[in-house]
């Protein structure tokens, strides 16, 4: 019994010491690096929002092919002027037609973007957003048909 036992417990041995070896040699990124730091940013940027009393307007619907899409930014009521604004536009089911755009001022707190979505599906858009005052994303998903 003794033999049958110590079998066991070294085949379990052997068997977590090589899914140790292929979990450090292939990781995917599943741990992020910095999390604590980032996450921690996240917060003091959401709790910077509020306190701007940071206001999104984003596109209600997205199409498949050409679009033009227009995001309004206001702090506390009054436009928020002079960011760099920047979408990424990401497919949800492959990752092969992800793409980001530029944006430009047109109106005060108006930021525009002609974007082509060349396919239908479900899609994330994030807004990055670089001001003076903040620095910060807004995420949104969107089914294109």
């Amino acid at each position: 019994m003794k033999p049958v036992i110590a079998g066991i417990f070294s085949l379990f041995i052997f068997a977590m010491s090589c899914g140790i070896y292929v979990a450090y040699r292939d990781a995917e990124g599943l741990v992020e690096t910095n999390y604590f730091e980032r996450g921690n940013g996240w917060f003091l940027a959401k709790t910077e929002e509020h306190r701007l009393g940071l206001e999104i307007g984003s596109p209600k619907s997205l199409a498949s092919g050409n679009n033009e899409l227009k995001f309004t930014l206001t702090e506390h009521g009054r436009p928020l002027r002079k960011a760099e604004v920047k979408i990424f536009f990401g497919s949800v089911s492959s990752n092969s037609h992800d793409f980001s755009c530029p944006t430009r001022e047109t109106e005060p707190g108006v930021y525009e973007t002609r974007a082509v979505v060349p396919s239908r599906g479900k899609w994330l858009v994030r807004m990055d957003l670089d001001s003076a005052h903040l620095k910060t994303s807004r995420s949104w998903f969107y089914d294109v048909r």
